[in-house]
């Protein structure tokens, strides 16, 4: 049976506005991305040696960084984002649309 601080902890998950944590989150991960592509130098790779995926694996991230970069920007849109992910992700998603449905 879980405790009264864990179910606390749970239900606070649903009080930040998941979808601008993700957004940073995402972004983090792109960034990352980047910086890999960045740090490689292609033509030091051993493309020779079929057991190397390196390659492979570096063209698998540039090719979905196009879809992810796009849906980070969806996404930063739809939740708002301000910059400041502090207060962002401590936002409550649905207080202000439920107030409005409300009037």
């Amino acid at each position: 049976m879980e405790t009264l601080e864990e179910l606390r902890q749970r239900v606070a998950l649903y009080e930040e506005n998941g979808a601008a944590k993700l957004f940073y989150a995402l972004n983090r991960k792109a960034n990352e991305m980047a910086d890999l592509l960045n740090k490689t130098n292609l033509s030091h790779l051993l493309l020779e040696d079929p057991k190397d995926k390196t390659f492979e694996r570096l063209k698998a991230i540039w090719n979905d960084s196009s879809t992810l970069s796009t849906a980070i920007k969806d996404l930063g849109i739809s939740a708002g984002v301000t910059g400041d992910e502090q207060k962002d992700v401590a936002k409550k998603p649905f207080v202000e649309s439920i107030a409005e449905s409300r009037r």
